[in-house]
């Protein structure tokens, strides 16, 4: 049971719909490899962005709240920190995803 759930979830992963990202600007004029290259670069940025914030606001505001006030708050600020990431991460294999397609000469689904 557990390799056919193995294999539908990387069914549905190879299968993943992406926009066609042939006519955009970047693409059309620095090619597949540039948008390797901007995908490289810019999705770490962007994980580092995410963090940045979060880590700066514990080490920086210790005093922000006390008791179960900086428990509430840490679990909200960890909570949106995960969801925010888990959608980067959707982005990011989306893109790629998107790339693959792109290097393989088809269109988007």
């Amino acid at each position: 049971m557990l390799k056919s759930q193995v294999n539908d979830s990387m069914q549905r992963t190879v299968a993943m719909r992406t926009s066609d990202i042939s006519n955009t600007p970047l693409v059309r004029k620095y090619g597949v490899r540039g948008a390797k290259l901007f995908a490289r670069f810019w999705f770490p940025l962007l994980y580092v962005i995410l963090i940045a914030p979060t880590a700066a606001l514990c080490a920086l505001a210790p005093e922000l709240a006390t008791g179960w006030r900086r428990i509430l708050f840490g679990c909200l600020v960890s909570g949106l920190t995960v969801l925010a990431a888990s959608l980067l991460t959707q982005m990011r294999l989306g893109y790629l995803a998107a790339i693959e397609r792109l290097e393989a000469g088809g269109r988007a689904t």
